[in-house]
């Protein structure tokens, strides 16, 4: 058995602790930037703090009608503490959000190389439209936990701890009265976080599996008309959704009763810090002046308080995101990209001996069962069979797709999986039944194998796949745009085209899966004409499917 095995696996789940350890690291280069963030943050939440003593001096001064140089000086410092703190509340949005953007930058560019990085069998249990949530909404649901939410979080937890200072300074008797209700928010908001947070996840699945849906019914839309499945369709999307909005309206729900329950315990201690107050200001014990301040700080609290509240909600709900998506980072691929030897000079021999492979995701039924194939160099070997034979499996083994569950493949006497995956493949080049194109130009289509290629190479790489001709009456020529999975070119052209990428990539080694077989006889005829060149000197394997009694292709030798 070999121990390169493929048996999908799962990172281990990310505890919620986790999830805020993985995403500081983020913020390792942005620490200029959130120092600025944070020394705005002081700045404009002190002049918020400073702004009821203002108010105090005034309402002082009109109460012992005493209007005059006092009471001036303090509405204009209180207007320049107006626009002190705007400006501070200006620049520290700015920088929060840069560095939360750059961090969720970084955590789409970690996810993505995570997954590209991924072995063949990991795609084979997962769905396109799942891993394309997690790179889209997850990522976005992200960058507010990082950029607006981190931002009003610190700015209202020192508001918070401010005015709760300068209440006990300026009454303890009345900040006793209003701290009453505190405790019971701070549990019903660790309560309701836990609660959201499982919540969010669900709704997050519940929205991939929406997502997959509409990806599978778009992507193949052709095949939905020609069938008038539209309906049914529509149906499955409905249920999808459906099934995302029963989460979304229970996590909704709960969201509205914590709400609800603390923005009524907040209200219901300023409703008992003025009743507690008024007396006091009649008994003489308190000024107006600070009785208004005091109720200025209690608002600041209590609105600092509730948005806590909702950032909390949104902070899970983020996290919960941080899970799906740090979940896919951490996953270390069961097969490297890179990594093994390399051969100074490739003669092509090719040797499959007593190979036995079942598929990942379907491990009890055995595709293969010691197969022996040796191919020589320069050689030409026809695999023919019916379809489901595991032709196309010995292909996939070749360029490393899979690993053998026993026995193993060599190329000049070397064990696959002792050679560099990546330049392994560099070596091969691959011709199937429905190549896939870029949704980019020709040029680009072609140079997918060799980047570095001239216009010269790309055309002379064209015109042995005879494609020239018909890439030049385009009015782009090289620069026309294929469309998505290559739609906007025939079959044939499309061939042709893939068998260019294949001569510019020059591989010592050729796979022709089913390469001709949905063509018509005039394609095929070209098409078989630019694999007879572009097999000359290589070790070739050509994939083709017939039925008993079975015939090898004609055309190519």
């Amino acid at each position: 058995m070999s121990d390169h095995s493929h048996a999908p696996s799962r990172a281990p789940a990310v505890a919620p602790r986790a999830s805020l350890r993985r995403l500081s690291p983020l913020f390792k280069e942005e620490v200029g930037t959130l120092v600025g963030a944070t020394a705005l943050l002081l700045l404009g939440s002190l002049a918020a703090l400073a702004y009821p003593q203002g108010i105090r001096i005034i309402v002082d001064g009109a109460v012992g009608a005493r209007e005059g140089f006092t009471v001036r000086n303090a509405a204009i410092v209180m207007g320049g503490l107006a626009v002190l703190q705007g400006l501070a509340v200006a620049g520290r949005a700015w920088l929060f959000s840069l560095a939360g953007e750059r961090g969720v930058k970084r955590v789409r560019e970690q996810l993505f190389r995570s997954l590209v990085s991924q072995e063949v069998a990991f795609f084979d249990s997962q769905r396109t439209g799942d891993l394309q949530s997690r790179l889209a909404s997850d990522t976005a649901s992200l960058q507010g936990l990082l950029s607006s939410q981190l931002s009003m979080a610190l700015r209202n937890v020192v508001q918070v701890i401010g005015a709760l200072a300068l209440l006990i300074y300026t009454s303890i008797h009345l900040t006793a009265v209003m701290l009453a209700v505190v405790p019971a928010v701070a549990f019903g908001a660790v309560y309701y976080g836990r609660k959201i947070r499982g919540l969010s996840r669900k709704s997050q699945d519940a929205l991939a599996d929406a997502g997959h849906v509409a990806e599978e019914s778009l992507s193949a839309i052709r095949t939905v008309r020609a069938f008038a499945a539209e309906d049914a369709e529509d149906r499955r999307y409905s249920a999808a959704v459906t099934t995302a909005f029963g989460f979304a309206r229970t996590r909704a729900a709960a969201g509205s009763i914590f709400m609800g329950a603390t923005y009524t315990g907040i209200y219901a201690a300023i409703a008992v810090v003025l009743g507690v107050g008024g007396s006091l200001v009649a008994a003489g014990e308190l000024t107006a002046g600070a009785l208004t301040a005091f109720l200025v700080y209690t608002l600041l609290i209590a609105m600092g308080l509730g948005t806590l509240a909702d950032i909390w909600a949104e902070s899970m709900r983020g996290l919960g995101a941080a899970e799906r998506v740090f979940e896919l980072i951490d996953r270390a691929p069961a097969m490297l990209l890179r990594g093994g030897r390399t051969l100074q000079k490739v003669a092509g021999r090719l040797a499959y001996e007593g190979v036995h492979f079942s598929y990942p995701a379907r491990p009890d039924t055995e595709v293969l069962h010691g197969v022996d194939l040796l191919v020589e160099p320069g050689e030409v070997v026809a695999l023919v069979g019916p379809s489901g034979s595991g032709k196309s499996t010995l292909g996939s083994l070749l360029v490393r797709l899979y690993d053998p569950a026993a026995g193993r493949l060599t190329l000049d006497g070397v064990d696959l999986r002792e050679l560099d995956p990546s330049w392994l493949r560099s070596q091969v080049g691959v011709v199937s039944q429905e190549p896939v194109l870029f949704s980019t130009t020709i040029a680009e289509n072609v140079r997918y194998g060799r980047p570095g290629a001239t216009d010269a190479e790309v055309r002379a790489a064209l015109e042995n796949a005879n494609a020239l001709a018909f890439v030049l009456a385009f009015p782009d020529g090289l620069d026309t745009k294929v469309g998505e999975r290559g739609q906007q070119l025939s079959g044939g052209q499309k061939q042709r085209v893939a068998i260019a990428r294949a001569i510019l990539k020059d591989p010592r080694l050729l796979l022709l899966d089913e390469a001709t077989s949905a063509l018509d006889a005039e394609s095929e005829a070209l098409v078989q004409e630019a694999l007879g060149r572009l097999m000359q000197g290589r070790t070739s394997i050509v994939i083709a499917t017939a039925s008993p009694p079975w015939s090898a292709p004609t055309g190519w030798w």
